[in-house]
């Protein structure tokens, strides 16, 4: 599984003082300004396999992170992990962990509502952020659905359903164009799910994570209290997210500071789909002068 064979990107773990443990994926130097990459539901830090490299060669200290329930990263079966405060509070004690004073959050879907939660706190030590079709900004496709139709009792059978063909039939939703998916990208999406415990946490986060987004004001309310911009990036064929665009739309007009940028013909995982099109964006991002 990636990074097997980058010479440019180092996997290592991290231990919590709970004892879960977190698997990592690093490029650049320590001690250059870190941006932390955080991925959606149901991906890994596969997903920013052609990140690590452009942004190490701006400058930057680069870690991945697969979150709880993802890639090779623990699975607890305790259902309250999986809750926004929760996995907040996770990203948090991985910035303290690795000694970070100041961190720069990359987000895409379910993480974006992570690193909205975690921007807004007035402790925080997030210094810019990006978003990438960020769950909380949009009606979630589906979810009302997938929550009725996936009670507890599914844990015994789940992972028997979860077929390479499945799992690439729904990587294809995320992308504006699926042309663009590999049988490699197939392969590694669909490696983790082979972990009996693996959808048992999808299941989870379906049911304990908040995929509902705030009235416009309340948002706009929260997002006035940031101390910088934040830079939101929208996939126009966003399959999976909808109505993202006029919802953006309201909190600048509610005054948010946010620059929302879109990409056209993007998907859901706009950010994997089309890195070539978003990496530019956030680094001229990252990079301005305050």
């Amino acid at each position: 599984m990636y990074p097997a064979g980058q010479t440019d990107v180092r996997a290592r773990w991290l231990t919590l003082h709970s004892g879960l443990r977190l698997r990592l994926a690093e490029s650049g130097t320590a001690g250059r300004p870190t941006v932390m990459l955080l991925h959606g539901w149901g991906a890994s830090l596969y997903m920013w396999r052609d990140w690590f490299a452009p942004l190490a060669d701006a400058g930057f200290h680069v870690v991945a992170v697969d979150l709880p329930g993802h890639g090779l990263s623990d699975k607890p079966a305790d259902a309250t992990a999986y809750r926004l405060e929760s996995l907040a509070a996770l990203v948090r004690e991985v910035i303290a962990l690795e000694g970070l004073d100041q961190v720069d959050l990359v987000a895409q879907s379910m993480a974006g509502t992570i690193a909205i939660e975690l921007t807004c706190d007035p402790e925080s030590r997030v210094r810019q952020t990006v978003v990438v079709n960020p769950s909380c900004f949009g009606h979630v496709r589906l979810q009302r659905l997938a929550r009725a139709v996936s009670p507890p009792f599914l844990n015994v059978v789940l992972p028997r359903l979860v077929a390479r063909w499945l799992v690439a039939r729904t990587h294809r939703m995320v992308y504006g164009d699926p042309s663009r998916i590999t049988s490699r990208d197939e392969d590694e999406y669909w490696a983790p799910s082979q972990f009996p415990s693996y959808a048992r946490a999808m299941r989870l986060l379906i049911h304990e994570f908040p995929w509902s987004r705030l009235p416009a004001d309340a948002m706009a309310a929260r997002l006035r209290s940031l101390r910088s911009r934040m830079l939101v990036v929208l996939g126009t064929r966003d399959r999976l997210v909808r109505h993202a665009r006029p919802y953006a739309s309201a909190l600048c007009a509610a005054g948010a500071p946010l620059d929302v940028r879109e990409v056209p013909d993007g998907g859901h995982a706009v950010n994997e789909e089309r890195p070539e099109d978003v990496i530019p964006l956030v680094l001229e991002f990252l990079t301005r002068t305050p």
